[in-house]
């Protein structure tokens, strides 16, 4: 009986020890865990799980879970030419009247290499030519 209750007591604790614990990304202040989806010329480059930051006025970026953050991933690099990326990120903007957007194409990039003008508002998604991006916190 003692054998069983101290065999149990293991178990539990040995199940809840840090080592067995799934890693909590830490997201830099202001960010949130929501529902992104990114599609682009029909290729799915964010869907499900994603950090997101939405700004005064709507604005808002997305990053798919595998992103890193300098200052809590890495050491912060102080230049852009420091930066890194892990995942695919987009950011949408309003400009003048119409809303519009940039996003890396290749998941190393750290700068908006692709961008996208006249988004129109659908719900929780901005869609353009050939550019889906949803987010839903």
């Amino acid at each position: 009986m003692i054998g069983r209750t101290i065999a149990a007591a293991l178990a539990i604790a040995f199940s809840l020890s840090p080592s067995h614990a799934q890693p909590q990304h830490r997201l830099p202040s202001g960010y949130k865990w929501g529902r992104c989806l990114l599609v682009v010329d029909g290729q799915t480059r964010i869907s499900g799980r994603c950090s997101y930051q939405i700004e005064t006025g709507g604005d808002f970026n997305i990053q798919g879970r595998k992103l890193v953050f300098a200052g809590i991933d890495y050491p912060d690099p102080h230049s852009g030419a420091g930066e890194m990326s892990k995942d695919y990120w987009a950011v949408v903007y309003k400009d003048g009247d119409i809303w519009a957007g940039y996003a890396n194409s290749d998941i190393p990039e750290t700068h908006g290499d692709e961008r996208w003008e006249e988004l129109r508002r659908e719900g929780a998604c901005y869609i353009g030519k050939n550019i889906r991006i949803c987010l839903w916190r």
